[in-house]
């Protein structure tokens, strides 16, 4: 006779194998999204970090979610115009692309209110940084131009906070509405489309 911890351990199980299906096909969809935008990987961002050490992280009421594995991820992209160091000499019309995971937008590292997973959403948010002047001194995607910039909001273009020559624009993806490949092409050339006008380049 199976007890309900058995059962319940069953359900974990089963949980971590979707999880590992899940995660598999995010990042199947990553890799297509990255070819279809022309872009090269150039870094990644986690908010959610892995503790260092397992001591005493009972005591810590999320220590649990903090193990969580691909909850708000960022992945950097470039796509730059054939230069020998993309990250540090930017041309005009470069972009950096942050595609941010939110796995769970009700149980992420954002101050956002908690919701119950049927409040929450499952989505993709994608950011173009668009360098509009050709820079005449090195200047890091990453440290000078990513981290020193407030997401603008989404649907809005804003100047980034740390550079005048540099714009962002971001939208979020339901993950539901990139269920193919033909969904998933279809979404991401509309938000190409709404970009460019918004930027006032190609994206």
């Amino acid at each position: 006779m199976t007890s309900p911890l058995d059962a319940a351990l069953l359900d974990v199980r089963k949980a971590y194998r979707l999880l590992a299906d899940y995660q598999q096909r995010i990042l199947e969809l990553l890799a297509f999204i990255r070819n279809e935008l022309g872009a090269v990987h150039y870094h990644q961002h986690l908010r959610n970090k892995s503790p260092r050490s397992l001591g005493g992280l009972e005591l810590d009421h999320s220590g649990g979610a903090r193990l969580l594995p691909f909850n708000d991820v960022s992945v950097l992209w470039l796509r730059a115009s054939g230069q020998d160091d993309p990250a540090n000499q930017h041309r005009a019309g470069d972009l950096l692309i942050d595609v941010w995971v939110r796995s769970d937008n009700g149980n992420g590292t954002e101050r956002e209110p908690a919701r119950s997973p049927e409040q929450s959403l499952s989505e993709l948010r994608i950011y173009f940084f668009l360098c509009t002047e050709d820079t005449q001194e090195n200047t890091n995607w990453y440290y000078q131009v990513w981290s020193g910039t407030n997401y603008p909001p989404l649907g809005s273009v804003a100047p980034c906070d740390s550079h005048p020559n540099y714009q962002a624009y971001g939208e979020a993806i339901p993950l539901a509405a990139m269920a193919d490949e033909t969904a998933a092409r279809a979404s991401l050339q509309a938000l190409r489309a709404r970009a460019s006008a918004q930027l006032g380049g190609t994206i």
